[in-house]
C-alpha cells in the first residue's frame, strides 16, 4: 500500500509560529537578535516577520527600541481557546446563576501560561471599584490567585507571586508563605478571600471547580464590598458560591473536597 504524502501547508506560517513560540517562553520583552537565532532565522528575515506580527496584533513593538513582545491579539487567541476546552460552558452558566442568586459580581478564571485570566464576568446590582474585569488578574490581590498559588506546583507560579510582591507589600519576597497560608486556608475552609482594608472595602471570595481527575480546571468569584458582602462560611454568598463551584465540579466528573 502507497504510504500517502504529507499534505503541503503554509512555511510562512510555520516560520511565523516560530517566533510566536520563541517570545512566549519569555516573561518580558525580547530583542530582536535574540528571537531570530533562536526561531532559526537571520536577524532580516525575523525583522520581515515580525512587521507583519506587529501589523496584525499577534506582536507588539515594546518602549525598548529593537525589542517585542506577545500583541494583544495573541492573549485573545488564547483566551478563546480556554473558552472552547470542555466545561466552559458549564462555568458561564454557572457564574450567570451565582450572580442571579447574590445579586453580586461573578466570574471564571483560567490559569495561563502568564498567570490567572478571568474569562467572563457578569456585573453584580454594585458599581465600582470591586467590579471583575476580562483578562490576566493578579495572584496576590484576588481570591482566585490565591486559589492558584495553593494548588499549583512552586515552579509555575513562585516567578509570578515574586513579581508582584514588591509593588503589594515591599521588601523581600517570601513566594513559599503566601503559597503555604493560601493551601491552608483552602484546605480549611474549601474557599479563599481577600478583605482590602483600603478605602474601596473590596472583598473576594473564590472556589476551586476540578474534573474528573482531580485537577484543577476553573475558579469561580465573588466580589463586593465589606459591607455588602460576608466572608464567613454561614453567609448566604459563600453558601451560594461553594454550591455553585460543587455543580460545576460534579458536572465535569470531579468531587468535592473535604474540608478540615
Amino acid at each position: 500500500m502507497q504510504e500517502k504524502k504529507p499534505r503541503r501547508g503554509i512555511q510562512s506560517v510555520e516560520i511565523a509560529f516560530r517566533i510566536l513560540s520563541v517570545m512566549q517562553t519569555s516573561q518580558q520583552a525580547m530583542a530582536l537578535r535574540d528571537i531570530a537565532p533562536l526561531a532559526g532565522l537571520t536577524t532580516s528575515a525575523a525583522n520581515n516577520y515580525l512587521v507583519s506580527l506587529v501589523r496584525i496584533g499577534l506582536a507588539a513593538a515594546d518602549e525598548k527600541p529593537g525589542h517585542y513582545r506577545l500583541g494583544h491579539a495573541a492573549l485573545s487567541l488564547g483566551a478563546s481557546a480556554i473558552q472552547q476546552i470542555d466545561g466552559f460552558e458549564i462555568v458561564r452558566r454557572e457564574v450567570t446563576n451565582l450572580r442571579d442568586v447574590t445579586s453580586r459580581s461573578a466570574a471564571v478564571t483560567a490559569w495561563t501560561d502568564d498567570g490567572p485570566l478571568s474569562l467572563f464576568k457578569q456585573d453584580g446590582d454594585q458599581r465600582g471599584a470591586f467590579e471583575f474585569r476580562t483578562g490576566l488578574i493578579p495572584m496576590l490581590g484576588s481570591a482566585a490567585g490565591k486559589i492558584y498559588a495553593a494548588r499549583l506546583a512552586p515552579n509555575l507560579t513562585a516567578h509570578l507571586i515574586e513579581q508582584e510582591w514588591g509593588a503589594v507589600f515591599g521588601g523581600r519576597p517570601d513566594a513559599g508563605k503566601f503559597r503555604d497560608d493560601a493551601a491552608r486556608e483552602l484546605k480549611r475552609k474549601g474557599y479563599t478571600t481577600i478583605v482590602r482594608s483600603d478605602l474601596t472595602g473590596y472583598v473576594s471570595i473564590a472556589a476551586p471547580i476540578v474534573d474528573w481527575n482531580g485537577d484543577l480546571r476553573f475558579t469561580l468569584s465573588l466580589a463586593g464590598t465589606r459591607a455588602s458582602m460576608k466572608v464567613e462560611p454561614s453567609s448566604d454568598q459563600v453558601k451560594a458560591l461553594l454550591a455553585s463551584a460543587a455543580s460545576a465540579t460534579q458536572a465535569l466528573g470531579g468531587k468535592t473536597e473535604s474540608r478540615d
